[in-house]
């Protein structure tokens, strides 16, 4: 069945109006799948696009299954079915969101940028979801004005930079009776806790980047503490023996032709590890 027929199934026995609530199901795909993408490379769009959209169809199957008793009426309403068949949509949903999760984070998982790149990256995701939070703020206040008229709000968001459906979609009812019209505080506390995990990150990255690089020289070994890139490398004398090189792939170093040496991520944990390895109390 098509995606579009499916959108508009989605809502019937939980919606007045599905045909809109469709159509906002639609959009809510497309913001999603340009969302995901966009931090893929290009030659992975079509495949996750095409295994998105089957994970979306069948979410949107499951979703067509429930039921509001404020559409069917409260008279012999099936609790414990409706509960059922809402428990059948979280799980389609979760496993839709999961899954894009993930591969994004497999495929991102080689070409993860280090020292002052991922910090220019990480200062740049801040400032995107900063001002992310000041639109949803001043759209909420602006949506919640008891002194502007309908009309005068549409113009207010889109002077904020949103396009006129954007406007008319925020100042829609909400589905369920719990929700308010506008951006919902979960929407605002959630971009404020990556806020703040970013921004930690970043101060992270940033004091190791600032400390000046410094090898150590041991017996048969130099030890590499390369801040600026965020990697640890050990440049052995000659080959390793196999057990030591079993030893340092278990402790996730990899040989890095390259650099001529075994390296990995620094961190406290890769400090640990060499210090282990190589049996020294200090570095």
């Amino acid at each position: 069945m098509a995606l579009k027929e499916l959108a508009y199934r989605a809502t019937q026995g939980t919606s007045f109006d599905p045909d809109k609530r469709g159509e906002m199901l639609l959009n809510d795909c497309e913001k999603e799948l340009r969302h995901y993408t966009a931090q893929l490379p290009a030659e992975l769009h079509e495949h996750f696009e095409k295994r998105y959209l089957e994970l979306y169809a069948n979410w949107l199957s499951a979703y067509s299954r429930c039921i509001s008793s404020f559409i069917t009426g409260p008279a012999r309403f099936p609790v414990r079915r409706a509960e059922k068949l809402n428990g059948w949509e979280r799980s389609a949903r979760e496993k839709l969101d999961n899954w894009a999760t993930r591969f994004v984070q497999r495929a991102n998982k080689q070409a993860r940028l280090t020292g002052w790149e991922e910090i220019a990256r990480l200062q740049d995701k801040v400032e995107k979801l900063t001002a992310w939070q000041e639109l949803m703020k001043a759209a909420n206040k602006i949506i919640r004005s008891s002194k502007l008229a309908e009309v005068e709000k549409v113009d207010e968001l889109v002077a904020l930079g949103m396009s006129e459906k954007q406007a008319m979609m925020l100042l829609a009812e909400p589905q369920y009776a719990f929700l308010k019209r506008g951006f919902q505080p979960y929407q605002l506390t959630n971009n404020l806790a990556k806020i703040k995990d970013t921004q930690a990150r970043l101060d992270r990255l940033t004091a190791i980047a600032s400390t000046p690089d410094r090898t150590i020289e041991l017996e048969g070994v130099t030890v590499e503490l390369c801040n600026s890139e965020e990697r640890i490398r050990l440049h052995f004398d000659g080959k390793p023996e196999p057990d030591m090189i079993a030893k340092l792939k278990r402790a996730a170093f990899r040989w890095s032709p390259r650099n001529m040496a075994w390296q990995r991520q620094l961190t406290n944990n890769a400090l640990y590890e060499t210090k282990r390895l190589l049996g020294v109390e200090q570095l």
